[in-house]
């Protein structure tokens, strides 16, 4: 198998499905938005065990230490800013990105400060786990690595930090000095990503500013982080159909010019589908597009035009460009100098002290989940994806018998098949909600003797009924009775991808005989075995498709 060719198909997919968008109404996107999340349903609300341990007060405002939990057992740890005087405050929820110190990190304590001298109440909430923040500052470190692929199959990275930011709004709502009935969220990078599913996740969030994030799929389907990678979502088209579940909503986006991953181009894409779906509902005007000089970041120029926005749709001020800072502070990651904002070694910064920092972590809440929900029958027919579409499929002819392994193994005969599981982009594989054994199944599929053809294959897979398939189907007969090709018999498979594999092959071929090395009892077998590889995106939603042998 070609591993360039697959994944040029994988990016060809994402992109097609990101242009041609979603094909249910807002409700129904929005739905499956919080099952590609992990939350549907809602987890229960159970005691958030908050603690206020400690304030630290400034000119102009002053910062509420958090701690508490949004599963049991899972601790988070948040920084509330708010201003001086008796409120209610209208609310600002904050997710950062994968800045090293999270909360503490100075441009994010410039936007909470920031949103605090202009009157707003800033929820600054930590991301769970480590990734490039693997360090003593990090508070929620014991929670487990960032980039765990295995959570794919149950609630994601995203889920559990859109999660942690809807509790904390539930805090807030017990709070006097809180008018959360006026309720926005911003973030950059990784923030941006928890901006736009929270938005779409939780009615109570008024507006929304995702920051150097939501560029169209078309235009990039490749983000490195695995939190940009929700289970299945490019189904239901591109980011701008995300955020539009909550039109008309109001939305701005922030671009950089000088960003390779979100690129300008990638963010004026969103802007145009976003306003074409306002249009329709005639509140254009409430959608708006900021690109600002510079790169990957949230600058002080950002953060005046999220101020002057949220000025206006949070308290009904005119509509302006930007909102000149009060107090200028650093102007942001990429030209950092720590001015306005406290040293990242302030140990009065911490909510938490070493020895407080005991928690649940991503497997707990995993394996909490997994079962919980009936699952939907799985149809594989329904899930066969017209590859043909995408890139040229060489249809094998004469062959009997077949060999796949995994490629840590040898070759086990002339003709054998080693499946490129280290060479396939997994990212894109989740993005679609497909496991890397479907992929290669559905590829054999069209690929081997007896299959579909590859005008089928490029039409889905299946009969579309019209009179031009019939014809091809016709002829098809008239071929294969002259021409008749030695139907495949049997697949050997080794190694654990290669036997997953070929489970999944004879759902698509009954006849054909499976010898495979490996044998499984569920999709919970990836994470027993250790093998990203064999993670099927969004199986807490999904049947089991074999029989349980015991």
């Amino acid at each position: 198998m070609d591993a360039l060719l697959i994944n040029k198909m994988l990016e060809a997919r994402v992109k097609d499905l990101a242009a041609r968008g979603p094909q249910t109404n807002q409700a129904q996107t929005r739905q499956t938005v919080l099952k590609s999340l992990g939350l549907d349903p809602l987890p229960p609300r159970t005691d958030l065990k908050l603690k206020i341990t400690g304030v630290i007060k400034r000119d102009g405002y002053r910062i509420e230490k958090l701690r508490y939990e949004s599963f049991p057992g899972l601790l988070v740890t948040a920084h509330l800013y708010i201003p001086e005087g008796e409120g209610p405050f209208p609310v600002i929820l904050n997710p950062h990105g994968h800045w090293p110190y999270k909360k503490i990190a100075p441009p994010v304590q410039a936007r909470g400060i920031s949103l605090a001298l202009e009157g707003f109440a800033a929820l600054i909430v930590d991301s769970p786990g480590f990734s490039w923040d693997e360090n003593e500052f990090n508070e929620r470190i014991g929670i487990g690595s960032h980039d765990d692929w295995f959570l794919n199959q149950g609630i994601c990275i995203q889920g559990v930090y859109v999660w942690d930011l809807m509790r904390g709004l539930d805090y807030l709502e017990t709070r006097n000095d809180m008018d959360t009935s006026r309720v926005g969220i911003t973030g950059t990078s990784g923030g941006g990503t928890a901006t736009m599913y929270g938005f779409a996740a939780d009615e109570r969030i008024s507006c929304a500013v995702p920051a150097c994030y939501a560029t169209s799929l078309e235009t990039n389907p490749h983000n490195g982080c695995l939190c940009n990678h929700v289970p299945g979502i490019s189904n239901l088209g591109d980011r701008a159909h995300i955020l539009a579940t909550r039109a008309p909503a109001p939305i701005m986006l922030i671009g950089a010019t000088n960003d390779n991953e979100f690129p300008p181009e990638g963010h004026q894409k969103t802007y145009e589908k976003l306003r074409s779906i306002y249009k329709s509902k005639k509140c254009e005007s409430k959608i708006r597009l900021e690109l600002v000089e510079g790169g990957h970041d949230y600058s002080r120029r950002m953060r005046e035009a999220m101020v002057a926005f949220f000025r206006e749709h949070l308290l009904g001020e005119p509509a302006r460009g930007y909102v000149p800072e009060k107090r200028p502070m650093t102007d942001g990651a990429c030209n950092a100098y720590e001015v306005g904002t406290a040293a990242i070694t302030d140990a009065r910064l911490a909510c938490t002290t070493w020895f407080e920092r005991e928690t649940s972590t991503f497997r707990d809440v995993l394996s909490d989940t997994m079962h919980q929900v009936p699952a939907d029958k799985y149809v594989a027919m329904e899930r066969l994806v017209g590859w043909g579409r995408y890139g040229r499929i060489e249809k094998s002819r004469d062959v009997e018998k077949v060999c796949i392994y995994d490629p840590s193994l040898n070759d086990r005969e002339p003709g054998s098949i080693c499946l490129p599981i280290e060479e396939i982009d997994q990212r894109l594989c989740i993005y679609l909600g497909i496991s890397m054994p479907e992929l290669f199944a559905q590829l054999l599929h069209f690929t081997l003797p007896g299959g579909i053809e590859g005008w089928e294959a490029s039409r889905g897979g299946t009969s579309v009924g019209d009179p031009l398939t019939s014809m091809i189907a016709s002829m098809r007969t008239l071929v294969s009775s002259a021409h008749p090709e030695t139907p495949l018999k049997q697949l050997v498979a080794v190694g654990p991808v290669a036997s997953m594999t070929a489970h999944l092959f004879k759902l698509y071929r009954p006849t054909v005989e499976i010898q495979a090395s490996h044998e499984f009892k569920g999709w919970g077998d990836a994470l027993t075995m250790d093998m990203r590889q064999l993670v099927q995106p969004g199986a807490r939603y999904l049947q089991w498709p074999f029989e349980v042998t015991t």
